[in-house]
C-alpha cells in the first residue's frame, strides 16, 4: 500500500512539475504541443517560461498560449487572470486578436452552464458577465465586442437585472450605433427602462426616457423598413408608448384628486387640465374632463366627491 501511494504521489509531483531549460527550447515545445490539442503539457512548458522566464522575449507568446491552455482545459478563472494579466502588460501585442476571441469564447462558455464550478456545481453564469465586459472594455474594436455587451445584457435581462441590462444597452447603442444589434437594442433599452418603474413607486424620470427611448425605437424601425417581424416589434413598442402615458396621466389624475379633497379648486383643476393638455387620448384624460366639467358647473363653495379611477389596464 505504502510503495503505491508513494508512486501515485511521485507521478502527481512529475505531472505538476514544470519542466526545465531555456525560453527558446520551452517555447516551441510549449507551441508544438499546443498545436497538437495535448493542452495540459503544452500548459506546463509555457507556464515553465511565464514563470521562469518572465522578462524574456519568449514570455508573451507564452503567456498567451498558457491562457489559451488554461481555457481549453476548463480552467476559467485561472484562464481569465492569465487573460487580464496578457492586457495589461502587453496592450500592443500581435497576440491581440486571439486574446480577445479567447475572451469572449471563456465567458460565453460561462452564460452557457459549460465552466465546471465546485465539487457537483455547475460554475457560476454571472463570472461570464465579468468576461465579456473585459474584452469588450479592452478590444472596443473587435468584430465581437458589440456581440458580448448583447449577451451580457441578455443575461442580466433573463436575471430580472434591469439596472444592469440598461446599463449594457446604453454602452451597446452609444459605441456600437451601426451595429447590426442597434435595433434589438434601442427595444430592449426602452423594455428595461420600463420594467424598472413597476410598482406604486415609480420614477416619473425614468419612465420618460422609457417613452423616448421606445419612440426612437419606433422611428428608427420605420425609417430601416418593416418586415413581418419588425411590424410586430412596431406595434408592440406604440403599446407600451400607451401603457406609460396612462400611467403618466394617473399621476396626474392623483395629484389633482388629492387637492380636490382638500378643497384645493384651483390646483385640482390645474393638474386635470395638465393631463388632459399632455395625455390626451388616455383613460385618466377623459376621466379629468369630466371632473373639470362637474367642478366648474358646481358652486365654488361646493364640493364635488371624486369618483375612483378606472382600472389599470
Amino acid at each position: 500500500m505504502r510503495t503505491a501511494a508513494a508512486s501515485l504521489l511521485a507521478l502527481l509531483a512529475a505531472c505538476s512539475s514544470l519542466p526545465k531549460g531555456e525560453p527558446g527550447t520551452l517555447l516551441p515545445e510549449a507551441r508544438a504541443l499546443h498545436a497538437k490539442g495535448d493542452y495540459s503539457n503544452a500548459r506546463r512548458y509555457a507556464e515553465a517560461v511565464v514563470k521562469g522566464h518572465e522578462e524574456a522575449e519568449e514570455a508573451e507568446e507564452a503567456l498567451y498560449l498558457l491562457a489559451d491552455c488554461r481555457r481549453k482545459l476548463r480552467q476559467g478563472t485561472r484562464s481569465f487572470e492569465h487573460y487580464r494579466k496578457f492586457v495589461d502588460k502587453y496592450p500592443n501585442s500581435r497576440f491581440a486578436v486571439g486574446i480577445a476571441v479567447g475572451e469572449y469564447e471563456l465567458g460565453m462558455a460561462y452564460l452557457r452552464d459549460e465552466m465546471p464550478g465546485f465539487l457537483f456545481f455547475g460554475a457560476d453564469p454571472a463570472f461570464g458577465t465579468r468576461v465579456l465586459d473585459h474584452m469588450q472594455i479592452h478590444f472596443k474594436n473587435h468584430s465581437l465586442a458589440d456581440d458580448a455587451l448583447v449577451h451580457v445584457a441578455d443575461y442580466f435581462m433573463k436575471d430580472d437585472d434591469h439596472e444592469q441590462a440598461t446599463d449594457a444597452l446604453k454602452r451597446l447603442l452609444a459605441e456600437y450605433p451601426r451595429s447590426e444589434h442597434t435595433l434589438w437594442a434601442r427595444f430592449q433599452f426602452a423594455r428595461t427602462l420600463w420594467l424598472q418603474n413597476q410598482g406604486p413607486l415609480y420614477d416619473e424620470r425614468v419612465l420618460i426616457q422609457s417613452r423616448r427611448a421606445f419612440e426612437d425605437y419606433i422611428g428608427t424601425a420605420r425609417m430601416l423598413g418593416e418586415g413581418e417581424r419588425q411590424k410586430e416589434q412596431i406595434a408592440a413598442a406604440e403599446q407600451m408608448v400607451t401603457r406609460i402615458n396612462e400611467r403618466l396621466a394617473e399621476k396626474e389624475y392623483l395629484i389633482g384628486r388629492f387637492y380636490e379633497r382638500t378643497k384645493a379648486r384651483t390646483s385640482a383643476l390645474y393638474y386635470y387640465r395638465h393631463c388632459m393638455r399632455t395625455y390626451p387620448g388616455t383613460e385618466f384624460a377623459t376621466v379629468c374632463a369630466k371632473r373639470v366639467g362637474e367642478i366648474e358647473a358646481a358652486p365654488a363653495t361646493a364640493t364635488v366627491a371624486p369618483e375612483e379611477p378606472p382600472a389599470k389596464g
